[in-house]
């Protein structure tokens, strides 16, 4: 996929592309009281909209771009729900509270009990109506995973066709209502500030700013947040999880305004601490955020290692051949500036399987890998010694030096210092070779901190009146803490938008 920008996903304001319906236009919806202004069309904030009309709730969507799904257009659509029927057909035995422990495990206990509890329990009747409306996931799951740490028990789905498979569902669900002008859907217009009661802090309304750049007041009994992350925020990202984001590779509307909103309206944000990387972005220039030029194979299981992996000071820091993804992406957090290389020789260059993979940027070859090589390309560095390499690479050289020394002694010797048993060739061949390894990311861990009613909170634990939220604007770091676990983003999202919408907004 190529770089991703905002253009791409704008096609007119007040316009529901994905429906093919024209929506009221936000001049006319400000003489309205609404019951319900929903702030972002995705994947949180449609449901949410879908089951409280169900309610007999008159709702807005407020979108800032030209269409509906949000990340949906771009994910592959993962989810984990325990004690689903599709598991019970094909004699999984599961439940929530197993399902709450694997998340615990693999989060290091780090996740929020209280908002994880009810993600899980909310996750099965949220799928089951998914599958009720037509889902069909790929035929041989549920998994237990891929590769990332595995559950305990098959609940990974995913849908046949990514995140779109979703999308489709819920834009079915939403047809009919906005065509009986229960919900109204406002895309192209971008929320602005919440409209706060003086003394209560009570949220009344939302001013929003149209595609002509007029701002409207639009009035409402309640408001949820869906809006999403900041993942394509950069300045936002650094504040709130303690460093850069390397990429662009996420949805162009994750700005954070979600975010800014709860703010202003007197809430707090939580669960950067828990910011986990994904391990292996060749970048395509040093300006980060920038493209991903490439993505490193780095997954044992799949792919053997060859290579030694070194930090700036030219130490390694990993057992290259540890088949986990989290230790990984844990060692690579503890790096400065998130930065790695992978080092080898002219031997492993011309024996070991491809290192590199396509990325966001589209496919990637070895042939790729040896006109980057040739022609300096950012990243890929060759020299004829170790020293020559480092001083290339940025890395220290004596450091690199001792450290390959080390490596093919313990090598030679097998028994290597760090434990690792896959030692198929050592690093003595010339001309020597360096890559350049940075994190990338694809979700937000820092988001509004909210009760078990999903009111946003403040520090002091009281809701603010009439404003709610779900989705990744609660922040991955709440549902995930400091891991990965397997369809912990967009289930949630699904699952407590539904929640929100069906049971938890109180509706007079």
């Amino acid at each position: 996929m190529s770089t991703l920008s905002k253009r791409d996903f704008i096609v007119g304001a007040g316009v529901t592309m994905a429906l093919g319906v024209m929506g009221n236009t936000a001049q006319a919806a400000r003489h309205t009281t609404w019951d319900l202004i929903v702030v972002g069309g995705g994947n949180a904030g449609l449901p949410t909209a879908i089951f409280a009309a169900e309610r007999g709730a008159k709702v807005a969507i407020v979108e800032a771009a030209g269409i509906l799904g949000g990340t949906l257009h771009l994910s592959s659509g993962q989810m984990s729900a325990a004690g689903t029927r599709l598991q019970r057909q094909r004699g999984i035995i599961d439940s929530p509270d197993l399902h709450y422990a694997d998340v615990m495990r693999i989060s290091k206990n780090t996740a929020n009990p209280e908002i994880l509890r009810l993600a899980v329990n909310a996750a099965a009747p949220a799928f089951d109506w998914l599958m009720d409306q037509g889902f069909k996931p790929i035929d041989t799951h549920p998994i237990t995973g891929t590769t990332h740490e595995p559950y305990s028990q098959p609940r990974y789905v995913w849908g046949r066709n990514g995140g779109r498979d979703i999308l489709e569902v819920l834009n079915r669900q939403l047809a009919p209502h906005v065509q009986s002008g229960r919900i109204t859907v406002l895309t192209g217009h971008s929320a602005v500030e919440l409209v706060q009661a003086r003394g209560s802090g009570a949220v009344t309304g939302l001013v929003v700013r149209d595609a002509d750049n007029r701002k409207i007041t639009l009035h409402a009994r309640q408001v949820a947040l869906t809006s999403g992350g900041y993942t394509a925020n950069p300045q936002m990202f650094l504040k709130y999880e303690g460093t850069r984001t390397h990429t662009r590779a996420t949805y162009p509307f994750s700005q954070g305004i979600g975010l800014e909103l709860g703010l202003a309206a007197g809430g707090y944000i939580r669960g950067g601490e828990h910011h986990t990387p994904l391990f292996g972005a060749v970048l395509a220039d040093d300006q980060s955020p920038t493209a991903m030029r490439a993505m490193a194979r780095h997954f044992p299981p799949e792919r053997p290692p060859w290579e030694i992996l070194v930090n700036g000071q030219g130490q390694r820091f990993l057992r290259e051949d540890i088949p986990s993804h989290d230790a990984y992406e844990m060692a690579l957090a503890r790096l400065p500036d998130e930065r790695c290389w992978f080092v080898f020789d002219e031997t492993i260059r011309l024996q070991a399987p491809p290192l590199l993979r396509g990325g966001f940027s589209g496919p990637w070859t070895d042939a790729d890998t040896e006109r980057a090589f040739a022609d300096g390309t950012y990243g890929f560095h060759r020299a004829t010694d170790l020293r020559a390499l480092a001083q290339r690479a940025g890395i220290d050289p004596q450091g690199l030096l001792d450290t390959v020394a080390s490596y093919n002694r313990g090598r030679d010797a097998g028994k290597d210092a760090l434990g690792r048993t896959h030692l198929p060739a050592p690093i003595a061949t010339a001309p020597f070779y360096a890559i350049a390894i940075n994190s990338w990311n694809l979700l937000s861990y820092a988001g509004v901190a909210v009760d078990a009613q999903l009111r946003v909170i403040r520090r002091d634990g009281s809701a603010i009146p009439n404003l709610y939220a779900a989705g990744e604007l609660l922040g991955m770091g709440t549902v995930m803490g400091n891991g990965m676990p397997g369809g912990m983003s967009v289930m949630p999202a699904l699952s407590l938008g539904r929640l929100l919408g069906k049971e938890l907004i109180t509706f007079a």
